[in-house]
């Protein structure tokens, strides 16, 4: 349902519904409670001012670029691989449940600080154009760190990392 110019949508009855790509229309809303196997979902340029995935414990893929979400809760999706929540109005994100991250994508968003401590298998980090003033990277992991940037945070003077020369030869 990509770009039909959808204004609701009604995903309630698919119980087993697994995979959900419903970006590029008009929705300001989308329930997915009842949509317990939910594996990837991309509901990416819409107008969300809220999602709830909090029944979606299988959410593997997570896809919410270009909405207008203020908040994000996905405590609960302890099998989340990759995160794409860029361009929003996000102030904060609590990644402390989600130790399978491997691809986090949060630029252009209202962030602050980000504690990536528990994300042990974080790949490939972006985390442009945010408020960030402080950023914890110390995970055990940074070595296979492949992409890496948080351009555009004019208040970042805290970066932590678990080897600072080994971070400093390898982002220079």
């Amino acid at each position: 349902c990509d770009r039909n110019q959808l204004s609701s949508l009604d995903v309630s009855q698919n119980t087993a519904l697994t995979d959900l790509v419903c970006g590029w229309n008009q929705l300001t809303s989308l329930d997915l409670n009842q949509n317990t196997d939910l594996y990837a979902l991309g509901c990416s340029y819409n107008q969300l001012t809220g999602l709830d995935v909090s029944n979606n414990t299988t959410l593997a893929w997570l896809d919410v670029k270009h909405n207008q979400l203020s908040t994000l809760d996905i405590s609960n999706n302890a099998a989340l691989i990759n995160l794409h929540c860029s361009y929003n109005q996000l102030t904060g994100l609590d990644l402390s449940q989600n130790t399978a991250l491997t691809d986090i994508y949060c630029s252009n968003n209202q962030l602050t600080g980000l504690d990536m401590s528990q994300c042990a298998a974080l790949f490939m980090f972006m985390a442009d154009s945010n408020q960030l003033s402080c950023l914890n990277l110390k995970n055990g992991n940074f070595q296979n760190l492949y992409f890496f940037t948080c351009s555009g945070n004019p208040g970042l003077s805290c970066i932590e990392v678990d080897d600072v020369t080994m971070a400093t030869q390898k982002f220079s």
